[in-house]
């Protein structure tokens, strides 16, 4: 029998919705049909696919009871399930990791692991809920190849981090204040040491202007009347960055 039949429809369904077809195939069964689709869909398609499927197992099956998935039919365990889908698209080559209820690009292992998943857990506490909701906004637009507003929106949530930083220590600063002024303000007030020699100023100039210069000649202004293509490698480049950013202010926020 089918396992979980329940599931499998409601995956169909969405499917069906979201790309405006009655169905994903002539079968009657919902899992064929989905199953029969991966198989041709092209790699948006077939990302999606996956990535609701994934969904589905992350926050629906995974708070299920052992003997509920029994039941189903289903007898992996959802982490499990996750962890395989990860180690096939890694063995693939896909460039895409389910992390935080979502596909992340991973142009490289070294700096997903390294730089974006540690900002992402710390992004995750409560009061990091509107940066991190731009940093995975971010990372969508630049999957679904809108460059610019990846890293718009990665520049946002850099920003946001900055202002939650100065939030928590109580450290005012005006409306409409800019990372380069949020980091004046929070130099001043201390959450790097004083005894950091010349060469910390260099990391300040980054934090200032790496990755709001990218935002700024690459996306945040008009493009004029030639059309401007951002290339993929500029986003990527401002995600890793804005990872990297935040990391380092919320490490150093920690240690006050």
């Amino acid at each position: 029998r089918p396992q979980n039949p329940d599931g499998w429809e409601f995956i169909h369904k969405t499917l069906c919705r979201e790309m405006g077809v009655h169905s994903l195939g002539s079968h009657q069964l919902a899992q064929t049909n989905v199953v029969g689709f991966l198989e041709t869909a092209g790699i948006n398609e077939f990302l999606d696919t996956v990535e609701l499927c994934c969904k589905y197992i992350a926050l629906i099956l995974a708070k299920k009871t052992d003997y509920q998935r029994q039941q189903l039919g289903i007898e992996q365990h959802p982490e499990s399930a996750i962890d395989e889908v990860n180690y096939r698209f890694r063995e693939a080559c896909l460039g895409y990791q389910f992390e935080e209820e979502e596909f992340l690009r991973v142009d490289s292992q070294f700096i997903h692991e390294n730089v974006v998943k540690p900002a992402i857990q710390i992004l995750n506490a409560a009061e990091f809920s509107g940066p991190r909701s731009e940093f995975l906004s971010a990372h969508a637009c630049f999957r679904n190849g809108d460059y610019e507003q990846a890293i718009i929106l990665a520049s946002n949530s850099f920003e946001s981090t900055l202002k939650v930083v100065c939030d928590e220590n109580d450290w005012a600063y005006q409306k409409g204040a800019r990372s380069t002024d949020l980091l004046k303000l929070v130099r001043s007030n201390g959450l790097w040491p004083d005894y950091l020699d010349a060469s910390f100023d260099q990391l300040i100039a980054t934090l200032s202007s790496g990755l709001p210069k990218v935002r700024n000649d690459a996306a945040a202004h008009g493009q004029g009347a030639e059309l401007r293509n951002t290339p993929p490698y500029v986003a990527a480049y401002a995600l890793h960055l804005a990872a990297a950013k935040i990391v380092l202010i919320a490490e150093a926020h920690k240690q006050i």
